[in-house]
């Protein structure tokens, strides 16, 4: 049961993390119209990546970089690519 919780928990970040790119790459990029369905597979994506095992190095990295962003309060990190990019 514990499995089934920290894995929906897991792929849920990971759709959250692929909306909050897609978002970030339309700010930066402007050149489509915003569509819902550009953004949805950002998430289904982000679904994809967050629950391959192959990635999971990558994927903790990445989420463990954000946590000292945030609890450090640097403001000016959350703004680069690297923070809000998937990978």
């Amino acid at each position: 049961m514990m499995v089934f919780v920290a894995g929906t928990g897991w792929s849920v970040l990971g759709f959250n993390r692929g909306l909050q790119s897609y978002d970030y790459t339309y700010q930066v990029m402007h050149k489509e119209p915003y569509l819902y369905i550009h953004k949805a597979q950002y998430g289904f994506m982000g679904i994809l990546l967050y629950m391959n095992p192959l990635l999971l190095p990558l994927t903790l990295y990445k989420e463990m970089y954000r946590l000292e962003v945030n609890l450090r309060g640097l403001e000016e990190e959350k703004k680069t690519d690297y923070y809000n990019h998937l990978c």
